[in-house]
């Protein structure tokens, strides 16, 4: 009898230990809560998915996450980088962005941000800068390619 119950209970924490393991991995590998599918800047500068739950804002040039933690500066000059001064892209004179790896990000006249052609993100026509798409994608999208790396860099920090 004693043996059974031990093995009962061996057996239980290592169902347990495996579920915790499982539970802690799909964590690791969500998207922080700051990136969603197709986000959206509207013209007040507040950042939504897809759903509609907020992500961030983009307001004077700061990229700020849902906590209104600064995650993001765009420069006067078009230098966009992270809250600890990284460089991850350049706003060009034509208005579109150029990551630091040669990504280039375009936002058409109607607020249509696209990446190699598709559509990605949105302008509102409120929203006073349409090239502060490029960071709508840089910081909140999570078909970005650069995602990982920037959240790496805005997670540690």
């Amino acid at each position: 009898m004693k043996n059974r119950t031990l093995l009962m209970i061996m057996l239980l924490m290592f169902a347990f230990s495996f579920v915790n393991a499982q539970e802690a991995q799909q964590k690791r590998e969500m998207p922080p809560k700051h990136r969603g599918m197709h986000p959206r800047l509207q013209a007040d500068g507040t950042v939504i998915d897809d759903s509609g739950k907020t992500l961030g804002s983009i307001k004077n040039g700061k990229v700020c996450d849902e906590t209104g933690k600064v995650i993001g500066v765009i420069s006067g000059h078009g230098d966009v980088t992270t809250a600890s001064g990284k460089t991850i892209g350049k706003i060009q004179k034509d208005g579109s962005y150029k990551s630091m790896k040669g990504h280039v990000v375009t936002t058409d006249p109607d607020g249509v941000v696209k990446v190699a052609g598709k559509e990605v993100a949105k302008v509102e026509s409120g929203y006073k800068d349409k090239s502060h798409g490029c960071a709508l994608h840089c910081f909140f999208s999570s078909e970005n390619e650069d995602a990982k790396e920037i959240d790496k860099d805005v997670k540690d920090k």
